[in-house]
């Protein structure tokens, strides 16, 4: 499948690693940098879905999208695993949900004013979830040093999920990112509330990135990878 996702706002927290490691799926490593696990809450808007070589996906031409993750690895490889995504598309959850994946329906809007940008989520659930922030794109853009922070954050092409005591993983490609900073005001995030208050820092470190278009290779079983084994 191909995507576009636009004007993307990453948010960052480091975790205390003993914490983190409590809420992954056997099989699965945590991965850190300088002996810090990280979290993420990633928002943007996915156009032009199709699945490749093929037109448009009908009623999902676009959509907002929402999702949290940390940073894992398995056998050397490094990747991200995802605790939930939201979206404001009702058939994009199912279909995802299908696919292993957390998805959660939400009101999702995002609305643009020069160059500020104002995201509010509310997920469609009892416990209503809430994510609004506002950010304000700054600098020029820039690639990433490979050995630093920012490189190691965003520079993953793996996903993994796990469900019925399997781990499925899926494969991404996209050119390497280009990114500016970013001042960020975050109005509520209930987001993270599964984890306790504290195991997260409250600074945070954040990337603006103003488009992407990836290809997303079907999700399958992990083969040799089972949570058992």
């Amino acid at each position: 499948m191909t995507q576009r996702w636009e004007n993307l706002l990453f948010v960052h927290w480091s975790v205390s690693p003993e914490v983190m490691k409590s809420y992954l799926p056997t099989g699965l490593e945590l991965d850190t940098y300088d002996g810090k696990a990280w979290i993420s809450v990633v928002s943007f808007k996915v156009d032009k879905v199709r699945l490749r070589y093929l037109p448009r996906v009908p009623f999902v031409r676009s959509m907002f999208q929402v999702n949290v993750r940390t940073y894992v690895k398995k056998n050397g490889e490094r990747g991200v695993y995802f605790f939930s995504l939201e979206t404001n598309k009702f058939l994009a959850v199912l279909g995802a949900r299908m696919a292993t994946l957390p998805f959660f329906r939400a009101s999702i809007i995002m609305k643009k004013w020069k160059n500020f940008f104002y995201l509010r989520s509310i997920r469609n659930s009892m416990d209503q979830k809430r994510y609004k922030v506002q950010y304000n794109p700054i600098g020029d853009k820039r690639l990433l040093e490979r050995d630093g922070l920012d490189f190691w954050l965003l520079e993953r092409y793996i996903l993994w999920t796990y469900k019925s005591n399997t781990l499925y993983r899926a494969d991404i490609r996209h050119k390497s990112w280009k990114v500016r900073d970013v001042q960020v005001n975050i109005k509520h995030n209930s987001l993270l509330s599964f984890l306790p208050n504290n195991a997260i820092e409250h600074e945070y470190y954040a990337h603006y990135a103003e488009s992407k278009e990836a290809l997303i290779w079907m999700i399958h079983e992990a083969k040799g990878e089972d949570a058992e084994n």
